[in-house]
């Protein structure tokens, strides 16, 4: 991997280098794993059944003050989204009918950390130095976690073991969160749909049960019935 230009410390260091940074380190690397679509700080891989997600997090001059650190720093967070699963709200974005989730918007999410000498006062955020003179050692990091990052959209290959997390896990922000506590209405409607997804019926109906009960879809589905027939127009399913 080539080194960052060694007259950064004469430029103005900013956020449009980062993206030069990413596009020439990161994504050729995701790219080989199927990543065939990206932004300046977003990459997507499309699978028959989800869409993997992962996203470079800037900061404003606000939320940069706060964590400590510059605002061409960043975070990398993962996005698992389940296209089996209907969404509780419209994607921002769909082209000819694939969705494009934002990390934000995927029922699983996670993410990766830099190294202690990296990350400053946030254990989850690469720090990039005012001068920029860090940015390539930071990028070689970011790359360095590539694998972990592989490995953590890869459980989500079997449908059984999304299933088993969502009946029997806790959220954590080290591993795996963003489906909502348990019980929770949130947590019932995730359960509901992949267990019908599954052929769990008796299980997909009962979790079902308890999110209409809960009135928070109601805008979405007022039965069981319905739910389930919301479900069968899903791309996934």
């Amino acid at each position: 991997m080539s080194r960052a230009p060694q007259n950064w410390q004469k430029l103005r260091m900013d956020s449009k280098i980062v993206n030069r940074e990413i596009r020439t380190h990161v994504w050729p690397l995701l790219a080989d794993a199927g990543f065939r679509s990206t932004t300046s700080r977003t990459a997507w891989r499309h699978h028959d059944d989800r869409v993997d997600v992962v996203n470079f997090q800037s900061f404003n001059a606000r939320t940069a003050d706060a964590l400590g650190v510059t605002t061409f720093s960043f975070a990398v967070n993962l996005g698992c989204f389940l296209t089996y699963v209907p969404p509780q709200c419209p994607l921002r974005r769909v082209e000819g009918g694939r969705p494009f989730p934002q990390e934000h918007e995927c029922q699983l999410r996670g993410s990766i950390a830099p190294s202690a000498r990296l990350a400053a006062r946030n254990p989850g955020v690469w720090s990039v130095d005012r001068s920029g003179r860090n940015l390539a050692a930071c990028m070689e990091d970011v790359v360095r976690r590539v694998p972990e990052a592989l490995a953590w959209f890869a459980r989500f290959d079997d449908r059984r073991e999304v299933l088993r997390i969502l009946l029997h896990d806790e959220e954590s922000m080290s591993t795996v969160w963003g489906f909502g506590a348990s019980p929770s209405p949130v947590r019932a409607y995730l359960v509901g749909h992949v267990a019908l997804a599954l052929g769990e019926t008796e299980l997909a109906r009962r979790e079902l049960g308890n999110a209409v009960r809960s009135g928070c879809f109601s805008g979405l589905f007022s039965s069981v019935e319905e739910a389930c027939r919301r479900a069968e127009a899903a791309p996934g399913a």
